[in-house]
């Protein structure tokens, strides 16, 4: 007989990210569910395709209200999502280390099959990189001027909070991704222009990393100062041993696609309404992936 319970993992009142799990004989689910992003990542500790992880992640989806579901799989447990409604979206190369972590993600709907990226979406996408690309290419290899600093999660969730507030240029919300992962904060500015912060939450066991970026830049100086931070950050991580970073970004945003591009990431997936919009509405996210290292050279 399946049974479920959910174990609270935010230190807030209202809860916002909680793991849930599920388990019967034959399926064994974790999932991460965030209410503030109406997201939620599936953690799966048994393989198959089983319509029984389908009709849970449905249910607790359509309760909570979450819109979008994604899972993180080796390259030969894809098929087995593909089955159950899921659209392969991306690749975070050296995600496992020595193997690739291929995404699978679905829009939660009235229906069976997810939503995919429209053409329309494809060609905004399209746009947004290829201008990204060549006006990356006017920052230097060092930024003179740039401060990055590590601080306290106090300092940051609070930034993170003012700006969420506001509703404002938010891109992340520094909330928990994975299980039992170690989570730094840095500050980065650009002469006098306003402070903006990156969180970087990384597993040493799996070798992966998550950069989130806590609002974009409105200004050349912002840009510069996020690109140093990005840089920064990516080398504290390849001294560590972390493999690979990967971040999620709104597809039509040219000043945050630029800072990523001309921190060495690239594009490798593009997910279906990922974020938060305004009001009701959802934006299409950008996979950026940096690979930090190679541990075959070991």
């Amino acid at each position: 007989m399946a049974r479920a319970k959910a174990k609270a993992t935010s230190k807030t009142p209202e809860e916002t990210v909680e793991e849930l799990y599920f388990r019967s004989d034959s399926a064994y689910l974790c999932l991460i569910l965030n209410r503030r992003t109406q997201f939620v990542r599936v953690i799966d500790f048994r393989a198959g395709a089983l319509p029984a992880k389908r009709l849970y992640i449905q249910s607790v989806a359509k309760k909570e209200q979450v819109a979008k579901v994604i899972t993180l799989v080796e390259k030969d447990e894809v098929s087995s999502w593909t089955k159950v409604g899921f659209v392969r979206e991306g690749t975070i190369p050296g995600f496992y280390k020595r193997s690739d972590g291929h995404l699978c993600g679905c829009v939660i709907g009235d229906t069976a099959a997810s939503i995919e990226v429209s053409d329309a979406g494809v060609k905004l996408t399209d746009k947004t990189i290829a201008t990204a690309k060549k006006d990356a290419k006017a920052y230097p290899a060092k930024i003179k001027g740039a401060s990055v600093k590590e601080v306290t999660e106090k300092e940051a969730i609070g930034a993170r909070d003012k700006v969420w507030k506001k509703g404002e240029g938010a891109v992340a919300p520094f909330d928990a991704f994975g299980r039992d992962a170690t989570r730094m904060f840095y500050s980065t500015t650009y002469r006098r222009c306003p402070m903006n912060y990156i969180s970087v939450e990384f597993q040493d066991c799996f070798g992966h990393s998550l950069f989130e970026v806590l609002r974009r830049p409105e200004s050349e100086s912002e840009m510069k100062a996020l690109v140093a931070g990005l840089r920064h950050v990516g080398d504290i991580m390849q001294e560590r041993g972390i493999v690979s970073g990967f971040a999620f970004a709104p597809n039509d945003d040219v000043e945050l696609s630029t800072c990523f591009v001309a921190a060495g990431y690239r594009k490798t997936g593009l997910l279906a309404q990922a974020l938060p919009g305004e009001g009701d509405e959802r934006r299409d996210a950008i996979l950026w992936t940096r690979k930090l290292a190679n541990p075959a050279e070991n």
